[in-house]
């Protein structure tokens, strides 16, 4: 393909590629697979060749996948590297899908591991209505095993009328190392890290008005010996800063009232930072300007921490953990500071994941050098994001994972009106182990899912905590699914906490499986018997 032995040839050559990757023919053009049913192609006032899409409200379900064009290509080039994707769009009259990784499409896919991957940018469900031209940019971190590379243009889920063009592929370097390690890099533990049992819990529910003392016993009498202990504060309070200090003082007023309970149970807390100062930039404006916050990454994904692009914000989050840490470094029954929940970095920032949480951490350990901090991987702490993660040189660090794949599965009735289409029967649940987006998911297919984990826990022995997996609780083979992942983990001697106690009742498995019911069960549901088995494991901390 013509195309593609241009790419290599620069690749060859040493060569930082910013090359536009488009047809200017019409042979040129028959390398690209196009739907005609929606798509066609035009030339612009410049004579530059256009790819249009349009897709009709009738037609919005026509097909499961995307309506439009795609191009196949030898992902070979780019194993290994971080490969930015981009192109000039403009669209009328989109509708907002029902899921955030629907709707507007500009996606990569390719194999590794045996299955498919499908890295896309353009912010989903978050894409303005109208746009003019703009160019929506994402970066694929490419496994060393990739393989079947193929980009799709077009809407999935959504109707409207899109236009491409320009498309442009080049390597990057968006994750950087934030610190030298020798080639046989190992983590470091204290001794009493290392004969510390492993940590069995579940994750709080949202503590803005203060834990509830009968919660907490009730936990730990389930035989749990550690609750991820959730703290944040509103949007707006985020992004004051003296506010969000004020809000996280009253946090640590809330847990100490609750640490003599603690210590009597044997809960061990997690102090969880699930909320930061900035919070997360979701500025749909963003998919349209070049640069607003995100500097190079013109439509840098929403989800990123707002302190990735503002150093006052990432000073207020180092400064906040500094207090933190103060607070509670003689504090035994606090075994571990969790520095953020969930980051999501696909783009050039000025502050990128890992590197805040670097500063953090160095921060801490001038204060204590003793207590566990929790890493947590890119890409909502993902599996795959393990790939690239790299460790830190800190003694005592856990590095954090959380599992929810397929999310087709574990998230059946989260997010626009599905939970409403699934209480009306309207929509069908799908049940594990069982086919979700074309794959079979089994107990195998998870433990292939976690293959990255597992391997950077061998190669650099490092702890690993699972800080959140679940499953809704309606979903057929919940209890399975539930079992299948702690399997593993306890395989691994990996710590976990499950997602969540007795926050939303669709996460409980102190509610049935029937999706009407309002209340908790009776009865121990199939889920909660399994936490209870596996908690019967756990060690309680001796405190004095």
């Amino acid at each position: 393909m013509r195309l593609l032995l241009s790419l290599t040839m620069l690749l060859g050559i040493g060569v930082t590629m910013a090359d536009v990757i488009w047809p200017k023919t019409e042979e040129e053009i028959k390398q690209w697979d196009t739907d005609k049913r929606y798509a066609s192609w035009e030339k612009d006032d410049d004579g530059t060749m256009v790819l249009k899409v349009h897709v009709a409200p009738e037609k919005k379900n026509e097909i499961g996948g995307v309506m439009g064009a795609h191009l196949l290509f030898d992902i070979t080039p780019y194993r290994g590297k971080q490969l930015e994707i981009s192109v000039e769009s403009k669209h009328i009259n989109l509708t907002k899908p029902s899921k955030g990784w629907l709707g507007f499409k500009m996606m990569l896919v390719y194999k590794s591991n045996g299955r498919n991957c499908y890295p896309g940018g353009g912010n989903g469900d978050g894409t303005p209505v109208n746009t003019d031209w703009r160019r929506p940019v994402f970066v694929a971190q490419i496994p060393e095993d990739a393989t079947n590379g193929r980009l799709e243009l077009g809407v999935q889920g959504a109707t409207g009328t899109l236009w491409f063009k320009n498309l442009r592929f080049r390597i990057v370097d968006i994750y950087p190392d934030v610190a030298k390690l020798p080639e046989d890099f190992k983590c470091e533990y204290s001794d009493a890290v290392k004969n510390m049992p492993i940590m069995r819990g579940c994750m709080s529910p949202g503590l803005m008005n203060g834990a509830k003392a009968e919660d907490l016993h009730e936990l730990a009498s389930w035989g749990a010996n550690v609750i991820r202990w959730q703290v944040s504060a509103p949007r707006e309070a985020q992004l004051d800063i003296n506010k969000m200090k004020e809000i996280f003082e009253q946090h640590l007023k809330n847990l100490d009232a609750h640490i003599p309970q603690l210590r009597r149970d044997g809960l061990q807390v997690i102090f969880d930072f699930h909320g930061v100062p900035g919070g997360r930039v979701k500025a749909s404006a963003i998919a349209g300007t070049a640069g607003t916050i995100a500097g190079e990454a013109a439509n840098a994904d929403g989800n990123n921490f707002t302190m990735f692009f503002d150093k006052k914000y990432l000073d207020a989050f180092v400064d906040l953990w500094r207090m933190v840490a103060r607070h509670y470094k003689d504090e035994p029954i606090v075994v571990a500071y969790d520095l953020y929940n969930e980051p999501v970095q696909i783009n050039k920032v000025n502050y990128d994941y890992l590197y805040c949480q670097y500063e953090a951490a160095k921060a801490i350990r001038e204060i204590d050098s003793e207590k566990l901090i929790v890493i947590a991987a890119n890409q909502w702490s993902s599996a795959g994001a393990f790939n690239y993660l790299k460790p830190l040189p800190l003694k005592n660090l856990i590095y954090q994972g959380h599992m929810y794949e397929p999310g087709s599965y574990t998230h059946q009735g989260v997010g626009g009106d599905n939970m409403k289409r699934i209480l009306e029967g309207s929509l069908k649940l799908k049940g594990y182990p069982g086919w979700f987006d074309n794959f079979y998911y089994d107990k195998n297919e998870l433990r292939k899912i976690l293959k990255p984990i597992r391997d950077f826990q061998l190669k650099y022995g490092a702890r690993i905590y699972m800080g959140e997996f679940s499953a809704i609780r309606f979903a057929p083979g919940a209890a399975q699914y539930i079992q299948d992942l702690i399997e593993i983990f306890e395989e691994y001697g990996w710590d976990w906490s499950y997602h969540a106690f007795r926050e939303w009742y669709n996460w409980s498995v102190e509610y049935d499986e029937d999706p009407h019911s309002k209340e908790p069960a009776k009865q121990d549901t199939e889920r909660k018997k399994i936490l209870l088995k596996y908690f019967s494991k756990n060690v309680k901390p001796k405190i004095e």
